[in-house]
């Protein structure tokens, strides 16, 4: 592998001045305990999540001048361990001719060893209304480009863009055409899928590109087009096998869904393909994608409030993914004064229970447990905290159980009347006062509700999810709680909502029970803070 040469432009000089200068004014208690955070500044998608040189690589879209979102730069932070990680000075800025935002993307270890990053350039300049009063004049303009880079220093390549309006069908926009997922196949050729705007109906597709040398790319199918039933444009394509059956996972714009097996707004589909009847490297990626695909069934991957963006790599068998945990259209609503505002979700392992994709936390985080205890709670019908259980950074794991035909119905003319108590279980917990998230699970219905209209947030933003559980005598959850945001694992990751907590207090630490006639077995791990290398 050649060397890296240190050539580092003006704007990216300035960016790795500017937070290095305000990077110490954050103190390690204003960050989140376990979850990331940006260096300084705003935080958006995660980017070239990957294993080089025996450490983990995690960048993010940044914005280090500011808690709201603009000319996009890359942030960096490297873990031996997945749990503790270390800053690094920022590693792209917009400082070419054809970027005036360096856009999300990914990394692989390459066949020369050097650790290739494929990612969007976005140029945009604006009209000009005193020359030209429609606007025309105005450009957007989205295309890939490639950075070679050792670990630590990453240039980008000179040829850029790779891929751009040649090797764009005709069919889509330039104006929209992003997030670029890039791989190796087994044929030894790179693959990445993209996402770009059809222009007959402004709905996003998955195009699937590829190259013998990472620099000339050809169009070969499109994986998926949007047909309106999921939003509007699609960004942040991920596409991997697990279990040996592919996943084209997106994160939709604009999904207008009623159903409580998704959720409207900007959210996050998994489309699973059924398990590959031949091995991947004995065919090819366009037959798999003609066979598979094209016929994948659609389930959310984070029914929560904030969950956007997600990407995915594979480590010894695993298949990790990291999300953003916030909603775009939650972007404008930093808490006043923040000095950072976007964090990431805790890593997630992916694995199949069935045909459902589900999530766990990665079991690294054991190494962060302290202060364990366990209880068996027989609920009452009033609520009752529980001083064992409380704290700010916690995984906290409930059985809970109703009374055995709590279910059961008879009919009557004109209703279903249930018998037996209770009808529902409530929690609470970051409660101090009249601050508190609510979770309720409604036996009868099968609904489960998640409500942090308490939690004092001072922006309207949504307050409340409800999904679709199922009915059932016995529900799991799995809860982790840290300084501003929890992660809620429903049945063992079959089901997740996370969501942030910006404003709480810091002594909104209490955790309560209520539900006549139910029973729980609760395990509560307090956690240790990770540890965060400086700049």
């Amino acid at each position: 592998m050649k060397p890296i040469a240190d050539k580092i432009s003006k704007k990216l000089s300035l960016a790795r001045s500017f937070e290095k200068a305000h990077f110490s004014e954050i103190q390690r208690q204003e960050r989140p305990g376990f979850h990331l955070s940006p260096a300084i500044g705003w935080l958006n998608d995660p980017n070239g999540f990957s294993f080089y040189k025996g450490e983990y690589h995690l960048f993010y879209q940044y914005n280090p001048y500011s808690t709201r979102w603009d000319a996009m730069h890359w942030g960096h932070w490297t873990s031996k361990d997945l749990l503790h990680w270390d800053y690094h000075e920022a590693s792209f800025a917009p400082d070419e001719d054809y970027e005036t935002g360096v856009f999300s993307g990914t990394a692989i270890t390459d066949k020369d060893g050097s650790h290739l990053i494929m990612y969007t350039a976005d140029y945009t300049k604006a009209p000009d209304y005193s020359t030209d009063l429609s606007g025309k004049n105005g450009v957007r303009r989205e295309t890939q480009c490639i950075a070679r880079g050792d670990g630590s220093q990453y240039q980008k390549y000179e040829g850029n863009p790779v891929i751009s309006e040649k090797e764009l069908p005709e069919e889509f926009t330039i104006e929209d055409f992003r997030d670029p997922k890039l791989w190796i196949g087994k044929d030894g050729k790179y693959y990445a899928v993209t996402v770009a705007r059809k222009k007959r109906d402004n709905l996003g597709a998955a195009l699937l590109f590829a190259s013998e040398n990472a620099v000339e790319w050809q169009y070969l199918d499109t994986i998926r087009e949007n047909d309106g039933s999921f939003g509007g444009m699609w960004e942040c394509p991920d596409f991997f096998f697990l279990e040996g059956r592919p996943v084209l996972s997106l994160s939709v714009m604009n999904m207008k869904n009623t159903s409580p097996l998704f959720r409207n707004g900007n959210c996050t589909v998994a489309f699973v393909g059924e398990e590959a009847k031949i091995e991947p490297e004995q065919e090819s990626i366009v037959d798999l994608i003609e066979k598979i695909m094209k016929n994948a069934k659609p389930q959310a991957l984070d029914l929560g409030f904030d969950f956007y963006a997600p990407q995915t790599m594979e480590k010894d068998g695993r298949t990790i993914m990291v999300g953003w945990m916030q909603a775009p259209e939650a972007g404008g609503n930093a808490p006043e004064n923040a000095k950072w505002y976007g964090q990431m979700s805790f890593p997630r392992e992916l694995f199949f229970r069935g045909d459902r994709l589900c999530q766990r936390p990665i079991s690294e985080i054991q190494k962060l447990y302290k202060d364990r205890v366990d209880l068996e709670i027989s609920c009452e019908k009033e609520e009752k905290s529980y001083a064992e259980l409380e704290g700010k950074l916690l995984d906290l794991s409930l059985q809970i159980s109703a009374p055995k035909d709590c279910l059961k119905y008879q009919e009557s003319s004109e209703q279903k009347v249930v018998s037996g108590v209770p009808k529902a279980f409530q929690m609470k917990f970051a409660k101090q006062g009249e601050n508190y998230v609510l979770c309720t699970y409604d036996f009868v219905s099968g609904i489960l509700t998640v409500d942090r209209s308490h939690a004092g947030r001072s922006a309207s933003i949504c307050e409340v999810r409800r999904i679709y559980v199922g009915c059932s005598e016995e529900l799991s959850l799995r809860l982790l709680l840290d300084r501003f945001s929890f992660e809620l694992f429903v049945n063992d990751g079959e089901q997740v909502l996370s969501g942030t907590l910006y404003e709480l207090p810091a002594e909104a630490k209490e955790i309560s029970f209520q539900g006549e006639g139910i029973h729980l077995q609760v395990k509560k791990n307090s956690l240790k803070e990770i540890e965060l290398g400086a700049l």
